[in-house]
């Protein structure tokens, strides 16, 4: 049995993270995602004079169009996110994460696989670089486990724990993880070239939103929205990009404190 673990935040998803999940998918027997959702924090309020201070929070523009990305819009288009996948790989579980992190719930799973080792023959969890290399500097979690191999960063399997500790070694693996995710990306483009996976690969979310903010950019942004959504829900997704948040003004905050206060 084994198990494929990835996670991230996610504004949106796209055919960059999808190379990942569509690698995690081809190796496993089941996949967790775990899908990062920012929760909006309650303003502060002053002492001295009672009132809402200005929010340090900050949240992900939408190209240039005064709106944003916020914990409310980035719920629903999860919940199309959920349905699609659900629908489409019955071997993928994925799970929202408010209130804690995609790490900190990987972190969870290995420790359960920790106190029952039989549950996997073998962890594989899937990122960046610098994803991977926070995980290898949590020694007390990972260290005696991906000595034994039972826990892998990458795709790549190590000649040795030194692999993931020399960073000329590391380097040479992540590279060659991701290749092997665009190559399981391009099975979803059969008739794509390999240029054209490789930019599918390599696109950010940033990009994604500053298309979809433009009218001229939804087909764009399209592209780049992953092949198991359909041609509704990316649309759905799309117009959620385009109708975004607008940030609450001080009088906003000072309505919604006062109205709370009087119940």
């Amino acid at each position: 049995m084994k198990l494929g673990l990835f996670g991230g935040g996610f504004k949106p998803f796209t055919t960059g993270h999808f190379a990942k999940l569509a690698r995690a998918i081809a190796d496993n027997d089941k996949v967790y995602l775990f899908y990062g959702l920012q929760e909006r924090k309650p303003p502060k309020i002053s002492k001295r004079t009672g009132m809402p201070l200005k929010s340090q929070q900050k949240f992900r523009p939408i190209g240039d169009s005064g709106k944003f990305y916020t914990p409310e819009l980035s719920k629903k288009i999860f919940d199309i996110y959920e349905t699609a996948i659900e629908r489409e790989y019955p071997g993928v579980e994925i799970e929202s994460t408010p209130g804690s992190t995609p790490m900190r719930r990987i972190f969870e799973v290995v420790e359960e696989f920790v106190e029952n080792p039989d549950m996997y023959d073998l962890v594989t969890i899937y990122g960046d670089g610098d994803t991977l290399r926070q995980y290898i500097r949590q020694e007390r979690y990972l260290g005696d486990l991906l000595r034994q191999g039972k826990v892998r960063l990458g795709s790549i399997s190590p000649d040795s724990y030194d692999d993931y500790r020399d960073e000329e070694r590391f380097l040479d693996m992540v590279e060659r993880s991701e290749e092997s995710s665009r190559e399981a990306l391009g099975s979803y483009y059969p008739n794509m070239s390999p240029e054209d996976v490789k930019r599918l690969q390599q696109v950010r979310g940033t990009e994604v939103r500053d298309f979809a903010s433009l009218s001229t950019g939804i087909d764009e942004a399209k592209r780049f929205l992953p092949p198991f959504l359909n041609d509704n829900e990316k649309q759905q997704i799309i117009d959620l990009l385009q109708t975004g948040v607008e940030p609450l003004t001080e009088s906003h905050l000072r309505y919604f404190i006062r109205g709370i206060i009087r119940g």
